[in-house]
């Protein structure tokens, strides 16, 4: 069951109902934001069930209602939990304002490395390094349900780190998988690949800086240049890439002018 939120911006956290177990991916901003889920675990008569609840990244608004969940089962990538240790309180503060309810700096209590499988359940959870490091998704594979968290999103996707082959490794991986819906952390349900592709493409490019400027749109434009370019400029002046990022500048200066 998928369950979207728009307040304050738009987010998915999809149920998985188990023979043995309720899999709630993602927890979004808080205790209060999860009540929506815990009143459709009890509607399909699952409060019995044990919960275990996924995080696909130590993005703060994909697990601050860890909370909601007592005596759950918390899954994620080793790196999630320590992001959370290191990162939870500073990130209370800068994003205060999207505080909904109540917040528990919860990590995950269970963590793997490479993959996690629930074989009874037919759900798997694998690392999948792109947006950030610690990055998972997971597949319900009765379903044909493939999570990514926020490993895919519009127009472009978000860098965090210099890792482009890795990213594309993960985007690529997701096209093997024999699935009828993809769910990204804030975009509308996928039944097509065609916005995976076209995240392949970006990061293709972008790591060949063979990007033709004319082609982004203002929103695309935007998104490169305020988070991607800002967020791994340092990344990338101490990398290979420190040539090629400093004639980018000069395009993208010369472009705007």
């Amino acid at each position: 069951m998928l369950v979207s939120f728009d307040d304050p911006y738009h987010t998915n956290v999809y149920i998985i109902f188990g023979d043995k177990q309720v899999f709630v991916l993602d927890t979004f901003l808080g205790n209060d934001s999860m009540k929506t889920v815990q009143q459709l675990i009890v509607d399909e008569g699952y409060v019995d069930k044990h919960i275990v609840v996924f995080n696909s990244h130590a993005d703060y608004d994909h697990y601050w209602g860890n909370g909601a969940f007592k005596d759950a089962t918390i899954i994620g990538h080793k790196h999630c939990k320590d992001r959370v240790m290191s990162e939870g309180k500073a990130s209370l503060v800068k994003y205060a304002d999207h505080q909904r309810g109540a917040i528990e700096l919860i990590p995950p209590n269970r963590t793997f490395q490479h993959t996690l499988n629930f074989e009874g359940e037919g759900v798997r959870f694998f690392h999948s390094p792109g947006h950030s490091l610690d990055s998972s998704s997971c597949f319900d594979e009765r379903d044909g349900v493939l999570f990514v968290g926020d490993n895919v999103e519009s127009p472009l996707p978000y860098l965090n780190h210099v890792n482009f082959d890795q990213y594309i490794r993960s985007l690529e991986s997701y096209l093997e998988f024999d699935w009828k819906y993809v769910i990204a952390g804030h975009d509308q349900l996928l039944k097509e690949p065609d916005l995976i592709n076209r995240n392949i493409d970006y990061l293709r490019k972008f790591s060949e800086w063979s990007l033709d400027l004319d082609s982004f749109s203002v929103t695309e434009l935007h998104r490169h240049v305020e988070h991607n370019l800002i967020t791994i400029k340092n990344e990338l002046m101490n990398s290979e890439h420190k040539q090629d990022m400093m004639k980018h500048l000069e395009d993208l200066n010369n472009y705007i002018a």
